[in-house]
């Protein structure tokens, strides 16, 4: 996401993240990124993920090769350890959301999936 920040800056759609850990955990990680000044809300409890319908993986799609190896580019690159065990399994997605509607969603098939995030800001977007 922080590679597509000036792409996404330029189609004037503002970025916030949700994520399933607290924001003190949560901190270094942004930050890392180059993130930390983004908008977030903290949802260990996984509320939001459920109300965008994102579904938990199977045991076949955790052990896939493109998520192994996704797992370890993000360790050797990122320092990125091991997810909390209430997140392992759950599946990750982007939305393109206006007042209460989602204009766009992009529901991972795949934890290692990466979207295109500048094509769904787009108005001529997926």
């Amino acid at each position: 996401m922080a590679a597509h920040r000036a792409e996404l800056a330029a189609t004037g759609t503002p970025v916030a993240f949700v994520h399933g850990v607290s924001d003190e955990d949560a901190e270094p990680w942004f930050a890392q990124a180059g993130l930390a000044d983004l908008p977030r809300v903290s949802d260990p409890d996984l509320r939001h993920y459920r109300a965008f319908g994102l579904g938990r993986a199977g045991l076949a799609s955790l052990l896939s090769p493109p998520l192994l190896a996704r797992g370890a580019v993000c360790a050797l690159r990122h320092g990125a350890g091991p997810q909390p065990a209430h997140l392992r399994a759950q599946m990750p997605g982007v939305f393109l959301v206006h007042g209460d509607r989602v204009l766009r969603a992009y529901r991972h098939r795949q934890a290692s999936d990466r979207p295109d995030y500048v094509a769904l800001a787009r108005a001529d977007g997926p």
